[in-house]
């Protein structure tokens, strides 16, 4: 059924559809999740390969359910297009507006998986596309976990057991947040870094507050911890998104938190599936582009602090 049909159909219907100010909808979407609806994966391990860093998901089942309880079943839609050669999935996420009399949609895409490749290039692209409405988005942020993993097929797993003390880490983020929300301007207790603390989240890779630029050239770590909890010469990875190129290529917009507790960005040369927040980086290795009078940080090469050492990458 063809998109604009799609949308022409259900507006005859928006009488009787949901009403909420964009406020209300915002706070019902991106609302914390049960436990029981996050699933982990493994987003970098450790040399050996028995540990790896566990990275929270919204299951595709219960974004459908928040949609379904916020907007109604005929309040929303969702559309797919092949991307980059058909090798990726973007997704739409399409909510009418009372406000506005008109919808809104919101894109995003991933690259087809190793297992089911089609199947979870959609399943990921509707994850991404669903964190751009603010579902699953309090995710972002909060502390991760090494835990014991197992190889399956080419990839690797979180080994069941771990499941009950994955469950805890996310219930005492969602308390931490609930805190900060109830008590505002208390600082965090528990550590965590926040990507909405940068003055550019997710943006291009450049200060834009007039403050000293980052050190170009990382150290190898020294054992000496500062006072944000990063050890000196090391950089803690706050956030980590998929940018496609002009070229139709992808490249890795990293954001990072440096020992003294200043944030930057910078960009991969390619797609970097391994970056992911809460990772600690050493022997950082960065080079600079400019253009117009703007400095561009790109991440050559790095190493990924772990529980058994580190990893070249």
């Amino acid at each position: 059924m063809h998109t604009s049909f799609i949308h022409q159909y259900l507006t005859r219907r928006r009488a009787f559809m949901w009403q909420k100010s964009a406020r209300e909808l915002q706070e019902a979407l991106s609302a914390p999740f049960q436990s029981a609806d996050i699933e982990w994966r493994v987003s970098a391990t450790n040399t050996a390969k028995t540990s790896g860093l566990a990275v929270p998901y919204v299951t595709n089942r219960a974004i459908q359910n928040r949609l379904d309880s916020t907007v109604g079943i005929d309040g929303w839609h969702n559309d797919f297009v092949p991307w980059k050669g058909e090798k990726a999935q973007l997704c739409g996420i399409s909510i009418y507006l009372p406000e506005l009399k008109d919808w809104l949609t919101k894109w995003d895409g991933a690259d087809d998986s190793d297992i089911e490749s089609v199947k979870g290039g959609l399943s990921d692209s509707m994850k991404r596309a669903a964190v751009e409405w603010g579902i699953g988005r309090y995710l972002y942020g909060m502390t991760q976990k090494w835990v014991s993993i197992e190889q399956r097929g080419k990839g690797y797993v979180i080994c069941n057991n771990e499941r009950p003390a994955l469950d805890i880490v996310h219930d005492q983020w969602v308390q931490s947040l609930q805190q900060k929300k109830d008590h505002p301007g208390e600082q965090d207790r528990q550590g965590h870094y926040d990507r909405g603390q940068s003055a550019n989240p997710c943006g291009d890779p450049h200060r834009q507050d007039g403050q000293q630029a980052p050190q170009i050239q990382g150290q190898p770590f020294q054992g000496q911890i500062s006072s944000t909890g990063i050890p000196a010469g090391c950089y803690m990875v706050t956030g980590a998104v998929l940018k496609p190129t002009m070229s139709g290529n992808s490249r890795t917009s990293v954001q990072v938190r440096d020992s003294a507790g200043q944030l930057f960005q910078a960009y991969t040369r390619g797609a970097d599936a391994r970056l992911a927040p809460g990772l600690m980086l050493t022997n950082v290795q960065l080079s600079t582009q400019h253009n117009n009078g703007v400095t561009f940080y790109i991440l050559e090469s790095y190493q990924i602090m772990d529980l058994g050492g580190a990893q070249a990458a």
